[in-house]
């Protein structure tokens, strides 16, 4: 009998209960975008984020004291001390391997061009890696600088090509195509020719410095398999105040879940750990406005969600006070032949259960297709189907629909059997 009432009363009134069940599709379907966003997109807006360059600096743990101005070493060439090329390699050996997206050396040669004194920088631009058998990772400036402009074209791995930064260019006259012929500061006789593939803006202070192949300068200088640092551009969670404790101070337990979340700081403890001699230190500038570009992100998200589902729980509200007035005397009619007011009560949040799970079901097919079309915009890369949200969702939509219906059918279940029956 009550599933018949109830079915009957489904298919009468179609269009507030099509407006119901709109109000919170609409709702379910910002919320499945977020969380689909959310899962899927995380490290891909983690991804765009590493454009801004390096948040890892690696250097000689046994270096003496360096002479260096906005990150570029300006001793002599052979002062110092320096950390083998061939360990790079085990950068993509750590535990969070998968987590590093790109890195590149660097080896500093203070040099003379048309009477000038430059540092002309070595660094890999396109190298190819073998990790495994059946695995080579693509690294370098092209990977690790994706902003940076190049008017012309990068340099090839082994050639003797150069970028020449903006400023640079512009103090000596040269332009693409031209070949510069560098002395060594420390050694005259010591000659290094390049041609001028491309002239690099960057903003910083590449623009005022010479970037060659790295076997090239390592050449130049007499330092064969031998570098001054590297850069690393690592995928991090943003730090918190576990992440910011002291290591040494930890337990065993708080050590290995220190270690196994993807910190800045546990990622280069990690890289200090693989290659011998080196000291890893977390460039905590970039890493910090990355943390707070993502918490704002997914504040702001999260609140857009939750706005649509109060939008959505107070326009259920309202849709059920416009079907309690209409049906006062059919609810005083079941008053009136005995009911109680639970069942009375239990007709009306069965209908407001089936519009909150078709609301849901809709709300998560359209918020799934909302989220693929915003990520292949933003992104080029479409999301996947997350069904594990198929769950939460359906719940929340019967939450907002059952919890917008209460004080509707609470006022309905107040009105007097006898004051209705008489049109009073």
């Amino acid at each position: 009998m009550l599933s018949r009432i109830v079915g009957r009363s489904i298919t009468r009134r179609r269009r507030r209960k099509l407006l119901g069940v709109a109000a919170v599709a609409l709702g379910i379907c910002a919320t499945t975008a977020v969380a689909t966003l959310s899962l899927d997109v995380g490290d891909k807006v983690a991804r765009e984020l590493r454009s801004f360059g390096a948040n890892i600096s690696v250097t000689p743990a046994a270096d003496s004291l360096s002479i260096s101005v906005g990150g570029v070493d300006y001793r002599p060439a052979n002062s110092g001390a320096f950390l083998s090329e061939g360990s790079l390699i085990k950068l993509k050996k750590i535990f969070w391997r998968n987590n590093i997206m790109a890195f590149a050396p660097f080896l500093y040669a203070p040099a003379q061009v048309k009477g000038r004194s430059v540092i002309v920088i070595g660094s890999w631009f396109d190298h190819s890696m073998q990790v495994e058998p059946s695995e080579t990772f693509e690294t370098g400036l092209e990977k690790l600088h994706p902003a940076w402009k190049v008017q012309g074209e990068w340099p090839g791995e082994n050639s003797a090509e150069c970028l020449l930064g903006k400023d640079l260019a512009k103090a000596l006259g040269a332009k693409p195509g031209e070949s510069l012929a560098f002395s060594s500061a420390g050694n005259p006789a010591s000659t290094l020719v390049l041609k001028v593939q491309g002239i690099l803006e960057t903003g910083g202070d590449e623009d005022s410095e010479v970037l060659a192949p790295l076997a090239q300068v390592q050449k130049f200088t007499g330092l064969e398999g031998k570098i001054r640092r590297v850069e690393v551009s690592a995928l991090t969670k943003p730090e918190d105040a576990f992440g910011e404790a002291d290591v040494t101070r930890m337990n065993s337990e708080a050590y290995d879940r220190w270690y196994c979340s993807p910190y800045v700081s546990s990622i280069a403890y990690q890289i200090q750990q693989a290659i011998p001699g080196s000291e890893a230190k977390p460039v905590y500038r970039v890493a910090a406005t990355e943390g707070k570009i993502v918490k704002s992100v997914g504040l702001l998200m999260t609140l857009l969600a939750v706005a649509a589902l109060v939008t959505a729980a107070l326009a259920m509200a309202s849709m059920m006070f416009a079907v309690v007035l209409e049906r006062r005397e059919e609810i005083g009619l079941f008053k009136s032949l005995g009911a109680t007011d639970a069942r009375v009560a239990s007709i009306f949040l069965l209908e407001a259960f089936a519009v909150g799970l078709l609301g849901g079901v809709i709300g998560y097919g359209f918020g799934t297709y909302l989220a693929r079309r915003l990520s292949f915009a933003v992104f080029g890369v479409p999301t996947g189907i997350h069904w594990v949200i198929l769950p939460a969702v359906l719940t929340l939509a019967l939450f907002i629909a059952l919890a917008g219906s209460l004080i509707p059918i609470g006022k309905g279940l107040k009105i007097s059997p006898a004051a209705v029956l008489r049109n009073e």
